[in-house]
Parts: C-alpha cells; structure tokens; sequence
C-alpha cells in the first residue's frame, strides 16, 4: 500500500485551517458537515457542471490539482474535501468506477469502516490511500478526536453528463483564477444559469455557501 509523507498535505492544512469549508447541508445519505466537492459536481437539473468551489476556492484547488498530479492514477474529475466531517453510513451515487480516498491531519480514531464486501472492517487512511468503488459498498467514519481532514477523488457521471472543457487554475499576480477552457470564472460572474433571472449568480454569505452533491 502506498505510504505518502504528512508534510505533502501542508499546503493544503494550511489552506483549509486559514479559511475552513463551508457546512454543507445537502448529503442526504452521510450527513451535513464540512463537506465540500470541486471539479465536477451535479447541477439538479442541469448537466453536471464545475461546482463553485473551483472559483471560489482557486487556490485550494489549485493545491488539491497538484497533490493528484503527484499521488493520484486513477481517471478522475472531482474531488471532494472533508474538514472535521464524520460521515454516517452510505454509498456515494454517481461515482463512476473506484475512488481514491486518503486522510491527514492530526487525530486518534476516524477509522474508515466498509461494511461490505472483501474489503470489509476497519481501515486507518492517515496518508494511506485506499481505492475502492465507493458507490457499491457501505462505508462510514469511526468517531475521532483532531483536526481529521481526508481527499475522495472520482469520476463524477450521471444520465445529463455532457463533455466539458478543461479545467484549470492560472495564478496570475498573486491571486490564482479558476479557468473553464479558456473562460476565467470569477466569484462575481459565476457560471450562466438558465433558471436564474437574468442569469445573475447567487451572492450568499460566506458561512452558507454550499455546493450541491447528490448521495
């Protein structure tokens, strides 16, 4: 099983406890908590669609895009992020093949537990990765005590999924954008909306933004 050093999450330890995720309240099946999912992300009744966190968190992402450059070998278009997020007992819907899921931090317990299948019983994640196809199996956190952050990257693919442009992030400055294709979405712009009166984006308070994922 691949090992991977602590101190290549410091990036994103930094990151995260500078400006932690937003709570998010729409896991139906694991539970709210600070949940959040960039890449690839469902739209209700859209097409998938870049989640908002890709610009509103560029940097983050942008360290979240290096770390899979370095560690990461499976197909993937989203990557979900969980700070302090204890997950109940569920399987993650529309995931498309395995997934990669690894945890940092500084904590006791947090086990991973799979209730299913030959990967059954407990399992500690702390920097090493386990891929599994998520979306067939059962799995849940274990109680834990820390700061527990962990990474699930996936290939995100409904019924509606279209072909996107390329995503990626250009640090210009010393600010960093997220780009579509060669579209540079901003936090002022957003993506066009075609259910959104005069496609004007949703201004929310930092504390209540979310990004919408489906489980």
């Amino acid at each position: 099983m691949l090992h991977i050093d602590h101190s290549e999450f410091a990036d994103i330890i930094a990151e995260l406890k500078a400006r932690p995720l937003q709570v998010n309240e729409y896991r139906n099946k694991a539970g709210s908590g600070r949940s959040q999912t960039f890449g690839v992300v469902g739209r209700r009744c859209l097409p998938p669609d870049a989640s908002r966190m890709n610009w509103l968190r560029p940097k983050l992402y942008q360290h979240l895009l290096e770390f899979a450059e370095k560690y990461v070998a499976i197909p993937f278009n989203s990557i979900t992020v969980n700070q302090n997020y204890r997950a109940d007992k569920h399987r993650d819907k529309n995931n498309k093949g395995v997934s990669l899921l690894v945890g940092f931090g500084s904590y006791t317990g947090g086990d991973l537990v799979i209730h299913e299948g030959d990967l059954s019983g407990n399992h500690s994640i702390w920097c090493n990765p386990i891929i599994a196809d998520f979306s067939k199996i059962y799995h849940s956190v274990e109680p834990f005590e820390g700061d527990r952050y962990s990474l699930v990257f996936y290939q995100y693919e409904t019924s509606r999924s279209v072909p996107l442009p390329p995503f990626s992030v250009k640090k210009e400055g010393d600010k960093y954008y997220f780009y579509r294709g060669d579209e540079k979405i901003l936090r002022t712009t957003g993506l066009p909306h075609p259910l959104r009166k005069n496609n004007k984006p949703m201004i929310l308070k930092e504390d209540k933004e979310v990004t919408v994922t489906f489980e």
